[in-house]
Formats: structure tokens, sequence, C-alpha cells
């Protein structure tokens, strides 16, 4: 077993250093334009949002319960963090996405529990109706003549260097503490392992995955503030086009997933999607269109990763 773990770790040790070197190269080949201070600085403050998206991944992903929905509910989350924001500034923009970036979650676990729908398929339905809610808003705003809330100049600082990457300290400290040092956390992380096990221990796996979905939730809210801070204004978007708001952080906690013998998954998020925020920067810089082969690499990523992080396990990926 220590054998195995240490052939693990040296896997992953070699592979991060694999990533640091191709950043060497992609840093020459870019006529050393990529590991400057001022271009790492818009690495991290790119990854920021990601980041706190991804930290709430873990708390459900973590026990099963993959929720597709995530992208519409940062839309909305965004744009009631923008209504509030307007109306009691930085503190309205704060509570407007944590408040519906928790009720949407909570809404999403009582509706994945209770159908017993795989959660997958359910978080499918739940973001055409977000998706809906926000297209309905968006033409009741046409209508009366306004637009869809736009925070213009205000509230933006948020959003900004420096505070944006400030925000990841506490952010860090506090996913620590509720998914390695309390019981929500260890309890998700019992249901995600065994749960004939969780149950023969007295835990309830519903509760664990409700609770861990409400702390999914004030993660995915205040990504969603930061991210209005950052846009201004977000538009809605149909079709299931929200959808692809996830892969990002789900690549992310795969990373994370496959450096566990290195780093906690918790440390891990944030090099992964700071990993990623430089991969695309990378793309950006040496001329590959964002839209189309951005994307095919982002695809291949996450088809490598899931066969890294998941080598030598048996059974079916959550």
């Amino acid at each position: 077993m220590f054998q195995r773990f240490g052939k693990r770790r040296t896997q992953q040790i070699l592979v991060l250093a694999g990533l640091l070197l191709v950043f060497v190269i992609i840093h020459l080949a870019t006529g050393s334009r990529f590991l400057t201070r001022r271009n790492l600085g818009i690495i991290v403050s790119h990854a920021v949002i990601p980041t706190f998206i991804t930290w709430g991944l873990i708390f459900s992903f973590t026990s099963g319960m993959i929720d597709l929905s995530i992208g519409a509910i940062v839309v909305l989350a965004s744009n009631l963090a923008g209504i509030l924001g307007l109306k009691f500034g930085y503190a309205g923009l704060i509570v407007g996405g944590l408040a519906a970036g928790v009720a949407l979650q909570a809404l999403n676990g009582f509706v994945f529990l209770k159908t017993k729908i795989p959660p997958w398929v359910a978080g499918l339905g739940m973001a055409m109706i977000y998706e809906s809610i926000g297209a309905f808003y968006s033409n009741m705003a046409v209508r009366s003549g306004g637009m869809v809330v736009s925070l213009g100049s205000q509230l933006r600082s948020l959003g900004q260097l420096p505070y944006n990457v400030l925000m990841l300290v506490p952010g860090l400290i506090a996913v620590y503490i509720l998914f390695c040092r309390t019981s929500i956390g260890l309890n998700v992380r019992a249901v995600g392992s065994d749960i004939r096990v969780t149950k023969e221990m007295g835990i309830d796996p519903n509760r664990a995955k409700f609770l861990g979905m409400l702390v999914c939730g004030l993660f995915i809210g205040l990504g969603s503030a930061i991210n209005q801070s950052y846009v201004g204004q977000l538009l809605p978007r149909t079709g299931l086009t929200t959808v692809s708001t996830i892969f990002q952080p789900l690549t992310a906690v795969l990373i994370a997933s496959s450096m566990a013998a290195i780093f906690n998954v918790v440390v891990g998020v944030v090099i992964g999607t700071i990993s990623l925020s430089a991969l695309f920067n990378a793309l950006t810089l040496l001329g590959v269109p964002s839209g189309t082969w951005q994307e095919v690499v982002l695809g291949m990523l996450v088809i490598a990763v899931t066969i890294v992080s998941m080598r030598g396990e048996e059974g079916v990926v959550k």
C-alpha cells in the first residue's frame, strides 16, 4: 500500500514538473510574454471566479451529486447580486449572490433527493428551468423599457485586481475548515467513499448530500457576486448553453484529484484553476482562437486528466 502511494506521488510530482516545463517552453515561444509579473497577475485574477465555483463543486460532486445546472445558477445569482448591489452597495452584491446560490442549490437538493432521479439528469431539467427564468426576466426588462441589470462603472472593484485575488485567502481558509474539519465535509466524503458503511456509522446520506449542496451554494453565490462585479452585465442564456460553464470547474476538480497524493484537494483546486487559466492565457498568446480550438484543448485535457486521476480505480466515475 505504501509502495503504491509512493509510486502515485512520484507520478504526480513528475506530471506537475512536466506542466511547469511546458509553461517555461510557452514563455519562450511567446517571446518571454507569458511568465511576466503582469501576465501572471492576469492569470491568477481570471482563476478567482472558477476557483470559488470549483470549491462549491467539491461539496456536491464528492457525494455523487453531479449538478449540471451550475452555470444557469451562476447567471441567475449574478443578476440578483447586481440588482441588490445597485440598491445596497457591496453588501447587497454579496448577499444577493449568496441568497440565490444557496436557495437554488437547496431547491436542487430537494428535487434530486425526493425524486430519486439521477442528479445529472435532474440537473439538466433544472438548468432548462433556470435558463427560462432568466430569459423571462430579460424579456420583461426589455418590454418595460429597461435592460438586464448593468453595474456600469459601479461596484466593479470586487472583480478586479487586487481585491478579487485577496478574496481567495478567506475563501481558502473557509473551504478548508468546512471540507476538512467539520462534520459536513467529513460526512460528504464518507458518503462519496462508501454509502453502505456510511449508513452503518449512523450518518444520514440524504442529509449529508443536502447540506453539502447548501455549502456548494454558498461558494457558487460568492463566485457569482465576484463574477457580476467583473463583467458588469451578464445576459441570460438558453438552449442549455450554460452547461458548458461547468466544464472548466469539473476539469479543475479532476486536476485536484489527480494530485491528491501531493496536495489537499482544497489546495489542489486552486492549482487546477490557475493551471487552466494559464493554459487559456497561453493559447491566446499563441494565437489559438477561443470558442473553437481552445475548447478542443479543454476537451482533450478533461479526458487526459480523468485517465490520470482514475488510474488504478475500479468502478464508474460518479
